[in-house]
């Protein structure tokens, strides 16, 4: 992809938009932990909508870190593409882009990821609640943290964009 300064103000506008996604993402995960919180025995069905809000939390990070990617270094494998993609995202790449998040970051995300693989293979198993609760620690306020990582580097991409006008 040939950069410019427009298309770093679309990406800067795209990004704004996935992250007010991850935001609502993380309020529906919230609200259902709250539910079952309420319920008190929760069944299968409580947990597979908890699962749902978990895996969904995770694909909107997935889709914005997938924005990044493709502005920048436009290439994926095709397989194990989700993992590298997260690992990509710690990445410092001189010349060419800064890190998103510290690896410290990516451990969280990573839980994310594998709990939705596990989810989208499920068929014959249930869910596990115990590993559920380990999954929604990592969870927790995932996108307030997020936050500071989403600022720096629209303040990156702001950088670029002028930058590029030049």
């Amino acid at each position: 992809m040939k950069r410019s300064s427009e298309a770093a103000l679309q990406l800067i506008a795209e990004l704004e938009s996935d992250f007010a996604f991850i935001r609502e993402s993380e309020a529906r995960n919230l609200a259902m932990v709250e539910r079952l919180a309420r319920t008190g025995s929760p069944d299968e069905f409580d947990f597979a909508a908890h699962g749902y809000t978990l895996h969904n939390l995770y694909n909107s990070f997935e889709a914005y870190f997938l924005r990044i990617a493709k502005f920048f270094e436009n290439n994926l494998g095709d397989t194990g593409w989700h993992r590298d993609l997260l690992e990509r995202m710690t990445l410092d790449i001189e010349g060419l882009r800064v890190q998103l998040f510290p690896r410290a970051f990516a451990h969280r995300l990573e839980e994310l990821l594998k709990f939705r693989h596990r989810f989208r293979n499920i068929y014959k198993n249930t869910l596990d609640p115990r590993k559920m609760d380990a999954v929604q620690e990592a969870a927790n306020h995932i996108a307030d943290d997020f936050a500071v990582y989403h600022e720096r580097y629209i303040a990156f991409l702001r950088a670029l964009a002028e930058e590029l006008r030049d």
